[in-house]
């Protein structure tokens, strides 16, 4: 019943594509059923599962010589990325309903959402096909389809920025690909198998050749260094896409992949190092950016970066033995996606109400409560202050990491997040003082998007809540 439930959702997700033909009426007549068809179909999957929680593997597509093609594992670390891809999603998207129209001050839509929902609900099917994959083949499919999705959304605006942006987007990451899942294909053409259960069974050598390709392909997923400069120029795309690309897709699904490498390779300890000094330099960009920008999509975006290279410090500790490593990665996935999509809405309202991003453009926030708790809530938030989710997931992992403690190249990272953390909270605090405390008009915000960022709010501060039940954690 699980397996069909999950199936039945991503073909729906999947038709969603109509959308290309639609003009705007019947685009959102017919995307916002298909949405959350799909989402609640999830969730009825997710409570399913949660009652009664045991792995469910489904060989789909078997080849005699290569085993397993395509199939689909549903397990806890797949049910629980699926319901934070699926319940972000469908915010995200019910919100775009409202931001692509003609009423926009900084981008006026007229007959556009067709295309626009077309690539979304294929960026959301992929990112679910690719979460329950059972096969390295599989992934690598969908996380290309993925890329060519995220290229449709960057480069919608059809500008000479947007499109060499789309282009940025669509060639980091299939680099990534080609070295980390085209070398994973290989591995399992040489010993006859596909499945994500052959990484286990390599030699310690090819182990950590293969680890090192995976893990770069995860990194220019998730916009790491050296490959990080992609993420601040995709967000050229329509900010209901950005805030999908950064809170539910994409970037945190670099993570989710290594998150399953780990799970089911067992990878070398020795790969510890590359990863740490990697994610301690990624850190340092953040940190010196963030005072420099202006830009309210372009602050959030280094965060994105940061809080990946966190979640990637999850997963160094279940790398270094800890059992529960993946679990504090996939914790701080969730609280950030609630968070970042908060973020990140909120600033499609300054685009839509406001004609700007630009932070020291937008006064008087007070005079519009909503749109001043939501920015204050999104940077608070991310910044790591409670009672927000980030808060919990920082915590769990400074109480979970003990062999970080161990290494010095544990402890600077450990080190860089709380600079992370107080270097994003002044940042904040410079931005809400000017934006919000400040003489200007107020607006009237819609339903639509009064919601969503209600709706945002409400999860950032139960998700830490829900962690703890589906996760154990805490």
């Amino acid at each position: 019943m699980i397996f069909e439930l999950i199936t039945l959702s991503i073909i729906i997700a999947y038709a969603g594509a109509v959308c290309f033909v639609l003009d705007d009426r019947k685009a959102d007549a017919v995307m916002l059923p298909l949405l959350w068809a799909s989402t609640i179909l999830q969730i009825a999957a997710g409570v399913l599962f949660y009652s009664f929680p045991s792995t469910i593997h489904v060989e789909l597509l078997v080849s005699e010589k290569f085993g397993e093609v395509y199939g689909f594992i549903i397990d806890p670390t797949s049910v629980f990325a699926a319901l934070v891809v699926s319940s972000a999603g469908a915010i995200f998207l019910t919100y775009a309903v409202r931001y692509m129209d003609d009423k926009n001050i900084g981008h006026p839509h007229m007959n556009q959402k067709g295309r626009f929902y077309g690539w979304m609900m294929i960026f959301l099917s992929s990112t679910l096909t690719f979460i329950y994959s059972s096969t390295i083949l599989q992934m690598l499919i969908f996380f290309e389809l993925m890329s060519l999705a995220c290229w449709g959304v960057v480069g919608f605006y059809g500008s000479r920025k947007s499109e060499r942006s789309a282009l940025k987007a669509l060639l980091i990451p299939n680099f990534g690909a080609v070295v980390g899942f085209y070398t994973a294909v290989a591995f399992g053409f040489k010993y006859g198998d596909l499945s994500l259960e052959f990484l286990g069974n390599l030699p310690q050598n090819e182990k950590l050749i293969l680890f090192i390709c995976l893990m770069i392909a995860a990194f220019t997923k998730s916009a790491q260094f050296p490959f990080y400069s992609w993420i601040p120029d995709a967000m050229v795309a329509p900010t209901p896409a950005s805030a999908f690309l950064h809170g539910a897709a994409m970037v945190e699904m670099g993570v989710y992949l290594l998150i399953r490498v780990v799970q089911f390779m067992s990878p070398p300890r020795e790969v510890f190092y590359p990863m740490a000094v990697i994610l301690s330099l990624t850190l340092v960009i953040a940190i010196l950016a963030y005072p420099k920008q202006t830009d309210a999509k372009r602050l959030l975006a280094y965060s994105t970066i940061a809080e990946c290279a966190i979640m990637y410090v999850g997963v160094a500790t279940a790398v270094l033995g800890h059992p529960f490593g993946s679990k504090i990665a996939l914790f701080q996935l969730m609280n950030h996606a609630y968070l970042k999509g908060l973020a990140f809405l909120t600033a499609g309202a300054f685009t839509y109400y406001y004609g700007t991003l630009d932070m020291t453009k937008i006064k008087g926030l007070k005079e519009t409560p909503i749109l001043a708790y939501s920015w204050a809530i999104g940077l608070f938030g991310l910044a790591g202050l409670p009672p927000f989710g980030i808060f919990f997931s920082k915590l769990y992992l400074f109480l979970n990491a003990g062999p970080m403690y161990s290494s010095p190249l544990g402890t600077l990272l450990l080190s860089l997040i709380l600079v992370d953390s107080v270097v994003l909270l002044a940042v904040g605090l410079r931005s809400i003082n000017m934006m919000v405390f400040s003489e200007g008009e107020g607006k009237q915000v819609d339903g639509i998007i009064k919601g969503a960022l209600a709706g945002l709010i409400l999860l950032s501060l139960i998700s830490a809540y829900i962690g703890y039940f589906a996760l154990g954690v805490m």
